[in-house]
């Protein structure tokens, strides 16, 4: 848990999961976006979009391309503001326009995110599988939270919002979801 006064946060039904595989685990978050996969599809593989709400990106759209990431939270001492803090080299894995992206995450190549995005009515249906290796059991919460953290300015981000970082919130979730993970792994 943390010591600052972060506010305390309740988990809901937008809440991500985290199950045990084989070499680690996997993480999933759904969501519902009021936007066209098109617009879903252009926040999560274009520098502009992701600069809304994930980190600054400079990234080449194919199989084998990379994908950096420079990450602009406030400096925090959890987080200091230093290259080998916040950038990551990636690589892009899987492109299939407007239904399917994947790429490595964390400089990790074990680190595999996919997003898929389905046509639902008016906008799209967004699940996000994120394959977190066992070496990072202990940043498991802080990976959970910060997914949470960061697809809550989503939906913004389509239309160009910038979603600011509140470190006391992202805290008050990584606290939360220690206390899930703590009670599921008690059984």
């Amino acid at each position: 848990m943390t010591d600052t006064l972060a506010p305390q946060v309740r988990l809901g039904s937008d809440a991500g999961t985290l199950n045990r595989i084989e070499g680690g685990w996997e993480l999933r978050y759904e969501r519902r976006l009021r936007h066209s996969p098109e617009r879903v599809w252009k926040a999560l593989t274009t520098g502009d979009g992701l600069a809304c709400w994930l980190a600054e990106a400079d990234i080449e759209l194919e199989p084998g391309g990379k994908m950096e990431l420079n990450f602009h939270q406030p400096d925090h001492e959890f987080m200091p503001d230093t290259p080998e803090k916040r950038r990551q080299s990636n690589e892009v894995l899987t492109v299939r326009p407007f239904t399917l992206f994947e790429h490595t995450f964390g400089s990790n190549p074990d680190s595999v995110v996919s997003w898929r995005l389905e046509p639902d009515g008016d906008g799209t249906h967004l699940t996000l599988r994120h394959r977190v290796p066992e070496s990072w059991a202990g940043s498991r919460n802080s990976v959970l939270s910060g997914w949470h953290y960061h697809m809550e300015g989503l939906e913004d981000a389509i239309q160009g919002v910038r979603h600011p970082w509140d470190w006391d919130q992202w805290f008050a979730l990584r606290d939360a979801y220690a206390a899930r993970t703590e009670q599921e792994d008690r059984g």
